[in-house]
């Protein structure tokens, strides 16, 4: 049975330390269960997309106008990595984000999704991994790219998270690309969850592997704009966070083979106000643990894990680009869900990341930067 839609907004109490035109997003924030600082790591972005931290502590963060950058450890130094590839900058494409493979100590791979060009100047979603050399990326390998007829003009809706599950397996998320109805198309790559191997090879359960005019590394299909992918620590599971329209932003639990209902099925609306469709719910398409009317906007997502905030832990992070803000979710055992604004930014929230020791990591638009939290001890 799926849980009930309850949303619980709780006020933040903030209590500015700094220059209010300088720093006028950081300050401590006081939450349900504890207080927090946040400051500034580091600055000078244009739009911070995707984070991933290495084994050794160092950051790197996608810039959308087409740079990699490898952050130190302090915030200090920011390094541009050499090599990337070439992305159509425009609309929402980019360079998007950025991942590591599991066992990076030994073979040093990053994977990249990024808005891929075509012959004719038209884009996609490409999915590629390279070796992080000293400043520079070689070896580069593309392991998914769309079919060239596939390029379009239109330049939303690129998807573009990356995650990699316990057993090693990468999923990657594709939007509809502004054409609806490609969504429930089973032979075409857009609006879906795709799953393959960490070298490009798709596996063979799949489950559409080998099904005649279906595309093989589909592993769900019906998702309007999935801009979050994160495995839950506990059990594994596959979880994505996807924009609605006008309303209708969706935070599922990814399955194997499964129909999340776009567009047949919504809780939004067009942004004219008129009717995408009459249906909620249908049979055989999943309903999401959660959703936000009106939406949020909700972008990257991850689970927290560590010690600093014991409170959250396993609880779910969410990012908000149209309200500016970091939830906390949590799904409670009586079937309600608790979430909890925990950080109002002033600017457009982007993404999320937990370093190794448990701190949180928020990447900030307009101007682009990224803020640490630390909570604090009493």
């Amino acid at each position: 049975m799926k849980r009930l839609f309850i949303i619980i907004f709780q006020n933040l109490v903030i209590i500015f330390g700094q220059s209010f035109e300088e720093d006028w997003d950081q300050g401590v924030f006081k939450t349900n269960y504890l207080s927090f600082e946040v400051t500034t790591f580091c600055a000078g972005f244009d739009i911070p997309w995707g984070m991933v931290f290495l084994p050794s502590g160092e950051l790197l963060v996608t810039d959308i106008s087409g740079t990699l950058w490898q952050v130190s450890k302090n915030g200090d130094t920011k390094i541009k990595i050499k090599n990337t590839p070439k992305v159509r900058y425009a609309g929402q494409g980019g360079l998007l984000d950025v991942q590591i493979h599991p066992d990076f100590n030994t073979n040093r791979f990053v994977y990249l999704s990024y808005s891929d060009i075509s012959k004719r100047n038209r884009s996609h979603t490409t999915i590629s991994r390279a070796v992080l050399g000293e400043n520079s990326l070689k070896n580069f390998e593309v392991l998914f790219r769309a079919e060239e007829e596939l390029f379009t003009n239109i330049t939303r809706h690129y998807g573009s998270r990356i995650v990699f599950d316990k057993n090693g397996f990468l999923y990657f998320s594709i939007g509809d690309r502004g054409v609806r109805n490609e969504a429930q198309d089973i032979s075409l790559p857009n609006g879906k969850i795709h799953r393959i191997k960490d070298n490009g090879i798709i596996p063979s359960d799949n489950p559409f592997f080998g099904q005649k005019g279906a595309l093989s590394t589909i592993w769900s299909f019906g998702n309007r704009n999935p801009q979050g992918l994160a495995i839950h620590p506990l059990t594994g599971q596959l979880w994505e966070s996807e924009h609605g329209p006008r309303g209708g932003d969706e935070l599922n639990i990814i399955l194997k083979g499964n129909n999340y209902g776009w567009p047949k099925i919504t809780y939004g609306k067009n942004y004219s106000g008129t009717k995408i469709t009459n249906y909620t719910h249908m049979d055989g398409m999943e309903q999401p643990e959660l959703y936000w009317t009106p939406s949020i906007a909700v972008c990257g997502i991850q689970f927290y894990r560590g010690k600093k905030f014991k409170p959250w832990e396993n609880n779910l992070l969410a990012t908000s680009l149209k309200f500016e803000r970091l939830h906390r979710v949590k799904f409670l055992d009586d079937g309600e869900i608790e979430d909890e604004i925990i950080y109002s930014a002033g600017s457009r929230v982007r993404d999320v990341e937990v370093d190794n020791s448990g701190f949180i990591y928020v990447a900030l638009e307009d101007p682009g930067r990224i803020v640490k939290l630390s909570p604090i001890v009493d």
